[in-house]
């Protein structure tokens, strides 16, 4: 794309008269802003003599291979300096030998070439996708001599071109054009020459721009189409008559109205390039019953308006992250009302964009990270996440004001609990859960403890944006695609789309039910690894939900639910503070509503930790078939809960009395506190959600598995602090 040319002092006045004079309320408004910048950067980057508004309907950067080309343009000499029109020589060129008769000339092309040129293509490879004089065709040499012969008998005898022959003062030029193409000796020469031409030059196969230079009355040489006022303005018609008025079905999708965009009162279209594809052709998907003649009343833009939007669309769909193989999510970033800084670091921020090939969120990272950022206060995002099979574009999820404070809010949570002291460690105390591998940064190597957990989590950030954030914790997506659904519900994208959403909140229930299905299948692959218990996930997804909480994301149905509240952040950093692990015990449950208010909720974390410590001693002595094996996580039932503690509670036991350093009942942190739950209420009259129990049974699991100390004087699970499953 084109090098940022705008100057904030010194184009203060000019980007001024770009800027709406009211907040941003649509993609339409956001299209509109990026094309007029485009457009004037365009100006300002070159020096050619055109004029603004024709430059914003040029299309220089839709061919970008023809300018690694050593010969990409080809033209044809017209004099029109005599009585009649007549084919000019190359030697009256001053880079052509004096003796060279020809009336063609091959040469290269750059980008302010092709502005000069005047070229202007429809996106489409339809039929007269061509706007300007000058287009470009890739075909064999022999075929290329009928498009040569078309600039002048089609092209020049156009409607449209007639039509703006005989209401511009240089219409003559139009019209000798025309008449070079109605002259048989003219178009004769043309046919018997450059067929030859084209293979000495091109080879075999041409691939390049057709273009004329013109010789006019009272001009120095041979000038380029795109620098002849007429012509651009033929080529400006063009795209109304073509693209705007009669395109698709509709005879004439014009009216007087409004613009949806500027606020001006004057002719109207309904027929042109939306943001993101949005609407497309005919516009069925949103408008079943459209009359396409009548489009203009749904979303009326004047021509002004609408060639800027159609020249700001391909910036925005720069703004792309690949998400998979068929889904992909666009963050175009935008300031409701930017200052003429902002406005320039918006353009900066499409340029870097268009250089990163997918991969759009590293371009707005640092805008909505850095508070030296010209953006970074005010900057908001308009994310749209896209199934997109083939050529199709289906939206399957979109929020238009996404604050990126709300992602900071989420990245200042996450690095939070990471630091509490239950997932790195607080100074000679190991972790009670181990440290997520999601957002890891650099091993620094400072020392074995200190490498192995991170105290930055910089890549949350992006995490979020990218719906990776939910990826690493999510259960897997289905990937039959003869499900009708098939690509339009990816749970990432739903969730991202909350997360960023500032007045949306994630269902804790919903969320459950994406861990728990994980959880489950992530344990039987461990299983059949030779492992037991998937604790890095179980640890990402506990410190996901700790996160969202703290952020402000996590909500649901019913209010106060105790889910949604976070664990104290004063209790939480004194759980390596304790005297022994039931006090530790105590104040993990204390610290987490969601344990402390529910006892049903305690009771499944309790089994869970219980369970955990006794697969602990199991380990250590080489038992293989530990109770973690024979309790997964997705045996666990409200119904299941007593069988399945009356046969973890005997071995407990067993092992108690055949242990010579335990002393007495291990593990009565757990049982005391279990039972008093359970001997109230008998578990299958509990109203705890299969999720729910099962998440907080896993979450049990892995507490339990960690609950050691490094006091070789603790006792009966001393030794089994070396005892750890990493997934």
């Amino acid at each position: 794309m084109s090098e940022v040319a705008l100057d904030a002092a010194g184009d203060a006045d000019d980007i001024e008269e770009v800027l709406l004079d009211r907040p941003m309320a649509s993609l339409y408004d956001i299209a509109y802003l990026y094309g007029k910048l485009h457009a004037l950067n365009t100006a300002k980057q070159y020096d050619v003599p055109i004029d603004d508004r024709y430059v914003g309907r040029m299309t220089h950067e839709s061919r970008t291979g023809y300018y690694e080309q050593e010969v990409g343009l080809f033209s044809v000499l017209v004099d029109l300096t005599g009585d009649s029109p007549t084919l000019g020589e190359a030697g009256e060129l001053d880079e052509r030998p004096d003796d060279d008769v020809s009336p063609f000339v091959a040469e290269s092309l750059d980008r302010e070439k092709m502005l000069r040129v005047g070229f202007s293509r429809q996106g489409s490879r339809a039929a007269g996708h061509n706007m300007s004089l000058a287009h470009d065709v890739s075909k064999s040499s022999e075929d290329c001599v009928k498009y040569v012969k078309q600039l002048f008998e089609r092209w020049a005898a156009s409607d449209s071109v007639t039509d703006v022959a005989g209401n511009h003062d240089d219409g003559w030029i139009l019209e000798d054009l025309r008449a070079v193409g109605e002259d048989g000796d003219l178009m004769d020469t043309i046919e018997d020459s450059v067929v030859d031409f084209l293979r000495e030059t091109f080879g075999d196969e041409f691939n390049g721009v057709l273009s004329v230079r013109l010789k006019l009355p009272d001009t120095d040489g041979y000038v380029y189409p795109g620098e002849v006022e007429v012509l651009n303005e033929a080529m400006l018609y063009r795209w109304v008559e073509k693209r705007m008025r009669s395109y698709s079905e509709a005879d004439d999708a014009s009216g007087d109205g409004r613009g949806l965009i500027t606020g001006d009162t004057d002719e109207v279209f309904g027929l042109s390039d939306s943001p993101l594809q949005r609407y497309k052709g005919k516009m069925a998907e949103k408008f079943p019953n459209l009359v396409v003649d009548e489009s203009w009343q749904q979303r009326p833009l004047t021509a002004e308006a609408a060639f800027a939007v159609t020249s700001g669309v391909p910036l925005l769909e720069n703004f792309v992250q690949i998400l998979g193989e068929d889904t992909a999510a666009y963050y175009v970033p935008y300031v409701p009302e930017p200052t003429v800084k902002q406005a320039v670091a918006l353009y900066e921020l499409a340029m870097d964009a268009a250089d990163n090939s997918g991969a759009a969120v590293g371009v707005i990272e640092d805008a909505a990270t850095n508070p030296v950022n010209p953006l970074y206060e005010d900057l908001l995002v308009h994310y749209v996440a896209a199934y997109t099979p083939g050529n199709k574009r289906k939206f399957i999820e979109e929020e238009p004001c996404v604050d990126p404070d709300q992602i900071r809010a989420i990245k200042r949570a996450h690095t939070d609990v990471l630091t509490d002291g239950l997932i790195a460690p607080n100074g000679d105390r190991p972790p009670l859960f181990p440290s997520p591998p999601y957002g890891r940064l650099t091993d620094d190597g400072d020392d074995e403890q200190g490498s192995k957990y991170m105290r930055t989590n910089a890549p949350v950030i992006t995490g979020v944006l990218t719906g990776g954030y939910f990826q690493s914790t999510f259960r897997h997506q289905s990937t039959d695609e003869d499900r009708d659904d098939h690509g339009t519900t990816d749970l990432r994208a739903e969730a991202t789309s909350t997360a960023l959403a500032s007045n949306d909140q994630i269902d804790l229930d919903w969320l459950l039910a994406q861990y728990v299905p994980r959880l489950i299948s992530e344990q039987r692959g461990a299983f059949e690894d030779g492992n037991e218990l998937p604790e890095s996930l179980l640890t990402r997804q506990y410190v996901q939900m700790q996160a969202l909480a703290r952020a402000g994301v996590l909500g649901g149905s019913s209010s106060g639910d105790p889910r949604t509240i976070p664990a104290s952040t004063k209790s939480m950093s004194d759980t390596t503070d304790f005297t022994d692990r039931d006090e530790r015990l105590k104040q993990f449950i204390d610290s987490h509503p969601a344990l402390a208010e529910d006892e049903e909720r305690r009771a499944a974390f309790l089994l869970g930790a219980l369970v955990g410590r006794v697969a602990a001693y199991q380990s250590r002595n080489s038992i293989s078939r530990t109770v973690i094996r024979q309790h997964p996580i997705d045996a666990i039932t409200r119904r299941r809960i007593s069988t399945t503690l009356s046969k973890v509670l005997e071995k407990n036991a067993h092992y108690s009395d055949d242990d010579e350093n335990a002393g007495m009942l291990m593990n009565d942190r757990y049982i005391t506190r279990l039972n008093d739950i359970v001997n109230r209420r008998a578990p299958e009259e509990w109203s705890l959600s299969t999720d729910d129990l099962r998440m907080h049974y896993g979450l049990g699991l892995t507490y339990g598995k960690n609950d050691t100390t490094l006091d070789d004087e603790d006792g009966d699970e001393a030794a089994a602090a070396e005892v750890q499953t990493d997934d």
